[in-house]
């Protein structure tokens, strides 16, 4: 038996020289809920020695500067951290029709109107966060020259936030809109 190097992975028969199509390779299907757990499993696994060599670096520079930028990178890794370990749970529920307290809230979106359109005020909360994310990116180019750049690095890194906010805030809003589909 031969096998042939192809993407469709086909096994040839030695005696008969017919292609046979083999079965897929052990292992998830990329896009299924196995595929996707075990994705962000190793994904989990490897960012967990970053966040010590985080904390290291901020420890062991010796440079205040740098512990504090270390430290607001550990924060943020951290918070991807859990989040990614609440993702798990979540998808392991699905896959063993479970629901465990540290999974992701899994509750569809309530069906009844809300008296108060709370999608205009998500959406007011839009246009706010790119107000601000704009007025930080000027104040960082202001700033450039101050502090060897740490004050100018800060406020682009509030304006990303304000960035992530706005993006977060787009789906706060889809999902406030859908139980008032008329407004």
């Amino acid at each position: 038996m031969t096998l042939v190097p192809d993407s469709d992975a086909m096994l040839v028969e030695g005696f008969y020289g017919i292609p046979q199509a083999l079965e897929p390779g052990h292992g998830a299907t990329p896009g299924s809920i196995e595929w996707l757990l075990n994705a962000v499993e190793r994904h989990t696994t490897a960012e967990a020695g970053a966040l010590a060599q985080y904390e290291h670096l901020a420890s062991a520079s010796g440079d205040p500067v740098v512990a504090l930028v270390m430290r607001l990178i550990l924060e943020d890794e951290e918070r991807h951290h859990g989040l990614l370990r609440r993702i798990e749970s979540s998808l392991r529920d699905a896959l063993n029709w479970t629901h465990s307290a540290s999974a992701l809230p899994s509750m569809p979106a309530p069906t009844e109107p809300d008296t108060e359109n709370l999608a205009t005020v998500a959406h007011a909360l839009i246009e706010e966060e790119h107000v601000g994310a704009r007025k930080m990116r000027e104040l960082a180019q202001t700033e450039k020259g101050v502090s060897g750049g740490l004050h100018s690095l800060l406020l682009e890194m509030m304006a990303l936030d304000s960035d992530k906010h706005a993006h977060l805030l787009r789906f706060v809003e889809q999902r406030l809109a859908a139980r008032n589909p008329r407004r």
